[in-house]
């Protein structure tokens, strides 16, 4: 095939809006839509005007196109140079969808001027400049980043301050595996750690940390709040696609040096303790915005479905936490993870959204009474009590 010769057939997921059930297609790319041929030769044909795309911006995102309101068709295509095909065959049709073209070519303008003018480069960085983080987070090893959540984590979360009941850690971690089986193109090891913060003046964080390089860090306060292992893994599912969408990277990179983002893109860890140290403070008081949080709310919604694990844990996880917050609006003694994970019953309308109409939940978790010894072990008191 003629190098210039644009690809006009791909692989996909296409889900019905009626069920979570994954429907493997072949999408074929036609000046005026897609056409949609499943295995059984059933065909769909979707216009270009009616199609929007909901992801696929960045590199290692898989692209996800809708048509619908509420809970609508959706189209998953793991390779982003379907993009590429689409501008070259659709042209004016497809203006309203990402365009990897123009990313690599504001990257390379990026890196040019960088080369060109040194100190604007470095000022830029110094000024943390919004645009450039995202960019320049796509070149970065995952090598790198795995590094810097691991040296992130051994700060957080000392030896003397985590949970290592073994019940515990293989519980959740275990919710961790099962989710991460479904994240299609995932370049992580999700790894989980257990904190417990808990001081003789103050109880355990009710938080939750999306560290890079695939490290999750659930406080123990958090833990206890839940009442199912569907909550956790409600929880779960929204940390992971920070991790996966490299949110909290990219927010990391703005507050880099010069010298620090050319050693990550290189994958030199030499200068990575230093940073390292800045990032933990920072990561700990990190406020996405709500266009991130939706992307994250989204993704971690899918995820639940697509692993087959009961979506409604995640809305009354986010419903247990909204009434904390509304207890609490007038209190400076606001909870870590509603500061910085904002929920509200708007958010919630949207999660419902996701959900089909017929779906049937195929893993199976502990029961609430089971869940409740589990979340309890890493309390030395009650486990005592238990005990005695």
């Amino acid at each position: 095939m003629n190098s210039h010769t644009p690809r006009t057939e791909w692989n996909g997921i296409y889900y019905d809006g009626v069920s979570a059930t994954p429907h493997r297609v072949t999408i074929q790319i036609r000046p005026t839509g897609l056409q949609i041929i499943a295995r059984s030769g059933s065909q769909l044909s979707w216009h270009y005007q009616d199609i929007r795309q909901t992801q696929g911006k960045y590199s290692g995102e898989e692209v996800r196109l809708e048509r619908g309101n509420g809970i609508c068709e959706t189209l998953v295509i793991s390779d982003t140079a379907i993009l590429d095909s689409l501008h070259q065959i659709a042209h004016t049709h497809v203006t309203h969808f990402h365009n990897p073209a123009r990313r690599r070519q504001r990257v390379l303008l990026t890196i040019f001027a960088g080369l060109a003018s040194i100190p604007l480069f470095w000022l830029a960085f110094s000024w943390g400049i919004p645009w450039l983080s995202g960019p320049i987070t796509t070149l970065i090893p995952v090598s790198w980043e795995e590094e810097l959540g691991k040296f992130m984590t051994t700060k957080l979360a000392p030896p003397g301050k985590r949970c290592t009941d073994a019940q515990v850690i293989d519980s959740l971690q275990s919710i961790v595996n099962t989710l991460s089986r479904s994240l299609e193109d995932n370049p992580y090891a999700f790894t989980l750690t257990v904190v417990d913060d808990t001081t003789k003046r103050k109880p355990s964080s009710v938080n939750a940390l999306a560290a890079p390089g695939g490290q999750i860090l659930v406080f123990r306060g958090l833990l206890e709040k839940t009442q199912t292992a569907e909550e956790m893994a409600g929880v779960l599912a929204h940390e992971m696609q920070h991790i996966f969408l490299r949110h909290s990277m990219r927010l990391l990179v703005q507050q880099a040096s010069i010298g620090i983002v050319v050693g990550a893109l290189s994958g030199d860890v030499s200068g990575l303790t230093t940073f390292g140290l800045q990032a933990t403070q920072l990561l700990q008081t990190l406020s996405y915005n709500r266009e991130v949080e939706e992307e994250a709310d989204r993704g971690g919604m899918r995820l639940l479905l697509r692993a087959g694990i009961d979506p409604q844990g995640m809305l009354n996880f986010f419903d247990t936490i909204d009434g904390v917050l509304r207890e609490k609006e007038h209190s400076r003694n606001i909870p870590e993870y509603l500061s910085t994970h904002p929920s509200s019953q708007e958010r919630l309308t949207r999660l419902k959204a996701h959900i089909p109409s017929i779906f049937q939940p195929t893993i199976s978790f502990p029961s609430q009474m089971k869940w409740k010894d589990i979340r309890e072990r890493c309390n030395p008191q009650k486990t005592q009590q238990q005990g005695t």
